[in-house]
């Protein structure tokens, strides 16, 4: 047994604070991915708001910028594949937030902006960021249709 009577003679564990961040992948940080969410409510939306399926199937692609390409291809019909998706847990997890934070709120099967969203989307543009993003979503909008998600569902 451990005599512990005389520890603070032994030798001492020194902490180190250090500036460095942990690192992250981007694609795991919710804010980014809530960001997205946003950008394309706001841009494919009728009244700002987007079916759930939609908001999904827009996010698997923003998130794969070297993956766009393809997307827009099968999307044009210039080839005839379509993408394989699967379930995203990260995006389940920024979707929660988004709700649980006023970024958007959920009505029916669709994502509307909510304050905070409209909030974001204004900082956005002040900004002058995700400036490739929105041209990929202005590209695609059309396309993303109820029949291609069914197809990409499998139904």
């Amino acid at each position: 047994m451990t005599d512990i009577s005389n520890i603070d003679s032994k030798k001492k564990a020194k902490p180190v604070i250090s500036d460095a961040g942990y690192p992250l992948p981007i694609e795991l940080r919710p804010i980014w991915r809530i960001a997205l969410m946003c950008l394309a409510i706001s841009i494919v939306g009728s009244d700002n708001s987007l079916k759930l399926n939609k908001v999904r199937v827009f996010l698997w692609m923003l998130i794969r910028p070297k993956k766009w390409d393809g997307y827009y291809e099968s999307l044009h019909a210039y080839n005839s594949s379509v993408f394989s998706m699967s379930s995203d847990k990260s995006t389940d997890v920024a979707i929660e937030i988004a709700i649980a934070k006023g970024f958007v709120k959920l009505e029916s099967d669709s994502l509307v902006l909510d304050s905070e969203g409209y909030r974001l989307i204004d900082l956005i543009s002040e900004i002058d960021i995700f400036k490739n993003e929105v041209e990929f979503v202005e590209s695609i909008k059309n396309k993303v249709t109820d029949k291609y998600i069914k197809s990409l569902w499998g139904k």
